[in-house]
């Protein structure tokens, strides 16, 4: 029998969870005591992930963005009705935040880079010390709207504050609240950076050191990595997968 604590085992070995500091308390947040066989994947941990996971049949959810961050100081409000409601449907909870962003396979952000076909991909982007994001180059030099275009086709947002180059070659990455790793990007002197939502000092930034900066929505720059998980454990395990698609529009 397949247990919720030993997917979770095989998924904190995988994604390296305990190699970066992170404020997500990431690995199984809430156990359950059933036979997996059936797991759903969404970016968010919220009542709505929750339903619609008891709903189509699964006994396990991973999420991006876990139920659980800086440590559980108590149980009331929303986190008593999530808690509550993942028990009673017998619905285990598993979480991988920032080990999901920087995974070198698996993650968000080597899958936008693998996206868009970059070349000479290296790690960029730390955050405490660690990388988080990447950086590379276009096969060939390419109009900033073509690669909006492959961004549109893939459901991805296309934000753009123009103020570089009209035709890029390399772009950084960093999925999601990366707003702040724009300061990287400018220091490394890359034509675009690609990264979630924006913050308002952004724009000015960005104007005054002449960087194309493209922002593909949090949600939608981060819907990779749990994606990307699926086939590993559908293999790994001979479960059914499904993805819960719950855009924030945000």
């Amino acid at each position: 029998m397949t247990t919720a604590k030993e997917i979770a085992e095989f998924l904190n070995k995988e994604l390296r969870i305990y190699e970066i500091e992170d404020s997500s308390c990431n690995g199984l947040q809430v156990d359950n005591e059933t036979e997996i066989v059936k797991i759903g994947f969404a970016v968010d941990s919220c009542l709505e992930s929750f339903e619609k996971a008891a709903n189509r049949g699964c006994q396990m959810l991973v999420v991006h963005h876990g139920m659980i961050w800086e440590g559980l100081k108590s149980i009331k409000g929303d986190n008593y009705k999530q808690i509550k409601f993942l028990m009673e449907k017998n619905l285990a909870l598993y979480a991988a935040h920032l080990p999901l962003d920087k995974h070198e396979k698996y993650g968000n952000n080597i899958q936008l880079a693998n996206l868009l076909n970059l070349i000479k991909v290296k790690e960029f982007g730390y955050h405490k010390g660690s990388p988080i994001g990447f950086m590379g180059e276009l096969e060939e030099e390419m109009p900033l709207e073509k690669v909006k275009l492959i961004l549109t086709n893939n459901d991805i947002k296309d934000l753009a504050l123009e103020f570089g180059k009209e035709k890029v070659k390399s772009v950084a990455i960093v999925s999601g609240g990366g707003c702040a790793e724009l300061f990287q990007a400018i220091n490394v002197g890359v034509d675009l950076y690609l990264t979630g939502e924006p913050l308002h000092y952004s724009y000015h930034l960005a104007k005054e050191n002449k960087i194309n900066v493209l922002f593909g929505g949090h949600y939608e720059t981060e819907v990779w990595g749990v994606k990307a998980l699926m086939p590993l454990l559908k293999e790994k395990f001979k479960v059914e997968v499904e993805f819960i698609d719950i855009p924030t529009k945000i």
